[in-house]
């Protein structure tokens, strides 16, 4: 005996937004090490719990910046550099969708 099947339609789930990384904790900055830097996360993780690398002062890390920590490989301080400008993007999109979403609710209450 065959069981016959439809097909159920996949409905949308919202996901749970991300935590902005202004909030991230040190681990948090060591957590998106490793998964965007996994190459030279075990030789860097230490520096960044030295130096207490919260995502804010994630996205205000600057070439020097890497320098000034120890970083002095500078291959690795453009891989690192890289994604950090990557994640400071990502971080500036979010901002400006926030803002036009706040901007359509505002327009739509008046």
């Amino acid at each position: 005996m065959v069981e016959e099947t439809t097909p159920v339609a996949k409905t949308k789930t919202k996901t749970a937004r991300p935590k902005a990384v202004c909030l991230w904790t040190v681990a948090d900055s060591l957590k998106w090490l490793r998964r965007h830097c996994s190459e030279q996360f075990a030789k860097y993780s230490e520096l960044f719990i030295k130096h207490e690398i919260t995502g804010r002062a994630l996205l205000r890390i600057t070439d020097n910046s890497l320098y000034r920590m120890g970083i002095d490989d500078e291959k690795h301080r453009e891989d690192i550099l890289r994604e950090i400008i990557k994640q400071r993007l990502k971080t500036d999109i979010m901002e400006i969708r926030d803002m036009e979403l706040m901007n359509n609710v505002y327009e739509n209450c008046y």
